[in-house]
């Protein structure tokens, strides 16, 4: 009886440390994968950061562009009234 418990304990303690092998295994994956996950969120964020200033650059020259328009079309509005007053002067 003796020699069958000392032969349970053995295995037992073999089968605890294959289990204590494995989780340690497991666990490094583990981290691997989740700092290959975070390193990927970090490139993301950086692109989304860099798209985001990109549509603010084009948002502010596009601000430029039409405050420059609308100054043309007022122009236009202003030549098109005076050619056209020009115009029923000269019938």
């Amino acid at each position: 009886m003796q020699a069958q418990k000392t032969f349970y304990f053995i295995v037992l303690a073999f089968a605890v440390l294959w289990l204590a092998i494995f989780l340690s295994w497991a666990i490094y994956y583990l981290i691997g994968i989740l700092k290959d996950a975070r390193d990927t969120v970090h490139g993301i964020k950086k692109a989304a950061d860099a798209v985001e200033a990109a549509a603010g650059q084009v948002k502010t020259k596009f601000g430029s562009f039409m405050n420059i328009a609308s100054i043309g079309a007022e122009g236009m509005k202003i030549f098109m009234e005076k050619m056209s007053a020009a115009k029923k002067k000269r019938k």
